[in-house]
């Protein structure tokens, strides 16, 4: 379908420029610096709309430098919606599109507010900023709206090429794989032997068996426990391998750079299978070389494909994990037949489950939905889901654990987001907990640190005041303190959620982290942490620490400096951002919901789970947490296209 402006009606012309208008204003208004108060002050004999509209200039002053840009993005606007009145919509596609869209501007207001202020109050405190914070969500909100309608009648209804060359899948597999090796290779030598996430270096101690600050947070007493699978034991172990064999031929280096290329190389399968699958059910052939491209040039890719850390480990199985779903759903089950797959899908599932602590979670979810939507093959889908499921928890955490010595932290990791809103209202409403209700809280946090321990984007000091001790009376008393608490100030526990979350859904753009291109080592570790230096001697820094070679150390300089521009180029740096990544997730969906493919939008519902995970998750505006949903969002957007 070719995009053409074919309006039935002249003052549709007016309608695109009030709109393009409204967009523009609205989506770019200051909502933080209108000094509303002192202006209000000296015009208050004046009217209502006098006085409004004196604050809404304020706030557009204050946005100074930018005028090319409003008058660029008032002309795409402009022209966005004459393209979009040329065409007619069904009632599902413009009430579907005004949610979503509602939702967006939401979503942005909460970003803006939190990422600037602790609290939502200063956003409400009179009637006039208030209206500017409905004008903000509306600009915002006209925005998204323009661009899915225009999703609904022109991308999702472009036809298949025609005459297109079929190809064998095993070509298809082996050029993709040419493709990513060949493009991401520059990345592995540059950075060789690897980038070495923080955390990664906590699984170093254990598997050395150094006890770490994790000891005091496990389910057993910590004395007689040599791992946590606070970091997947399974990764600690692997890695481990490579490890010990660099130490005994003394090249640390070299074990590091054959673990990475075989985490690469899985990884470079995991997409080139996820294409090829695509490619089998009928995916426009451009589309799918544009997500083709977007793996082998995008640098969020090879780098996470090269990261040593627990994240890049199980986004790497929940890949494979997404490439057997695909083949399930795409088939209606079918393929559930083929005794291969079935073996080669339970040992996936295990895997996913055993890589990271979320990953069972999302099979069983996953579970639930492949029995809803596949009725006929619920046996197989059981033998094939469940059974690994029940291996994992009883044979691999139950009996295994136990006789490695390998202990799980405590109930904390799950409650992160409940402690977060006990801190939030303590700090602000200190003065009104009882002696009851802070006698409970007693039982399972510090109570008298909860205050200050209270970061608004990082739950972890909260939260690493848990008592490893408190029993499940403990925790009842507790919960039913913390209901009666939100209760009394509801609000309180929005912010707290909202203010620990905006990034996994408000796309920003003001973050500049998410890449890790360091080398982490030991000593670095041990000089700023203080229980560290108590528990690691300097020589087994020595043992285990390396440095790239002299030869490469200004390549990786030159590659950094290059990842860090990398940030500022548009598109490029939309995978960089969580709250990105979310929206094209359930843009995603949306162009599913209104082609009605509903078996594509359960096939890709563990997508969507990682991002429910990231909600629950310590830290907020983190791409290392999301990266297992990042890593499908090519092959997602070009699922859009194919029917077969």
């Amino acid at each position: 379908m070719k995009i053409h402006i074919e309006l039935k009606k002249k003052r549709y012309i007016l309608y695109a420029a009030i709109i393009a208008l409204l967009g523009v204003v609205g989506a770019n208004i200051s909502i933080l610096h209108t000094n509303a108060d002192k202006i209000t002050k000296h015009i208050e004999y004046k009217s209502f709309l006098t006085q409004l509209i004196a604050v809404f200039r304020v706030s557009i002053t204050n946005k100074e430098g930018n005028g090319i840009f409003y008058q660029l993005m008032a002309a795409g606007l402009f022209i966005l919606f004459l393209i979009v009145f040329s065409y007619k919509y069904t009632v599902r596609e413009v009430i579907s599109a005004a949610i979503l869209s509602i939702l967006y501007g939401f979503c942005m207001w909460i970003g803006t507010v939190f990422s600037h202020r602790e609290s939502w109050d200063y956003f409400l405190r009179n009637k006039y900023v208030m209206l500017l914070n409905a004008f903000y969500m509306l600009g915002n909100a006209i925005i998204l709206f323009g661009i899915l309608l225009l999703l609904c009648r022109v991308i999702l209804r472009i036809s298949e090429t025609d005459n297109q060359t079929e190809h064998s899948l095993e070509r298809v597999f082996l050029t993709c794989v040419l493709v990513l090796f060949v493009l991401w290779l520059p990345y592995y030598i540059s950075m060789w032997p690897a980038t070495i996430h923080g955390d990664f270096l906590m699984q170093v101690l254990q598997l050395f068996h150094y006890p770490t600050m994790l000891q005091h947070q496990l389910t057993s007493d910590g004395v007689n426990v040599l791992y946590s699978n606070d970091h997947p034991f399974l990764h600690t172990q692997l890695v481990g391998l490579f490890i010990k064999f660099g130490i005994k031929i003394n090249n640390k280096a070299l074990g590091y750079g054959m673990y990475t290329f075989l985490q690469m190389t899985a990884y470079i399968g995991g997409i080139s299978a996820i294409i090829t699958t695509l490619y089998k059910f009928g995916a426009n052939h451009r589309i799918l070389k544009a997500a083709l491209g977007a793996y082998a040039l995008f640098p969020v890719f090879p780098l996470y494909a090269i990261m040593v850390g627990g994240d890049s480990f199980f986004a790497l199985f929940f890949l494979w994990f997404m490439v057997g779903i695909l083949w399930i759903f795409k088939t209606q089950g079918d393929v559930l037949k083929n005794i291969k797959f079935d073996i080669f899908f339970a040992v996936i599932v295990f895997l996913m489950s055993a890589s990271k602590n979320q990953g069972i979670y999302i099979a069983l979810v996953t579970l639930v939905f492949c029995v809803i939507c596949l009725k006929k093959y619920r046996i197989k889908i059981l033998v094939t889901m469940f059974v690994p499921i029940f291996i994992f928890q009883f044979a691999y955490t139950g009996l295994l654990f136990k006789a490695a010595r390998v202990s799980t932290v405590g109930k904390q990791e799950a409650l992160s987001v409940c402690f977060q809103q006990t801190a939030r209202y303590v700090k602000y409403h200190g003065d009104e907990v009882t002696g009851e209700e802070e006698a409970a809280i007693k039982k399972v946090l510090a109570y008298k640190k909860l205050a200050k321990k209270y970061q608004p984007a990082l739950s972890d000091p909260v939260k690493g005041t848990y008592k490893s001790e408190a029993t499940s009376t403990d925790l009842k008393n507790y919960f039913k303190v913390w209901l009666q608490m939100g209760l009394k100030h509801p609000d309180e526990y929005f912010q707290a959620f909202f203010a620990n979350t905006y990034g996994y859904y408000a796309p920003l753009f003001n973050s500049r982290g998410g890449l890790y291109l360091g080398l982490s080592t030991v000593r670095f570790y041990r000089s700023n942490r203080k229980w560290a230096q108590e528990m690691i001697p300097e020589s087994f820094c020595d043992k285990v620490d390396f440095k790239e070679p002299k030869i490469l150390s200004p390549i990786r300089e030159r590659m950094k400096f290059l990842m860090g521009i990398s940030y500022k180029i548009p598109i490029m740096n939309w995978l960089y951002n969580p709250g990105v990544i979310t929206w094209l997730i359930l843009i995603a969906f949306f162009a599913l919901w209104i082609k009605r493919k509903y078996f594509d939008m359960a096939a890709f519902l563990p997508v969507f789970l990682i991002v429910c995970v990231c909600l629950l998750s310590p830290r907020n505006d983190n791409l290392r947490y999301i990266y297992p949903a990042c890593v499908l969002i090519p092959g997602m957007l070009a699922n859009l296209q194919g029917d077969r």
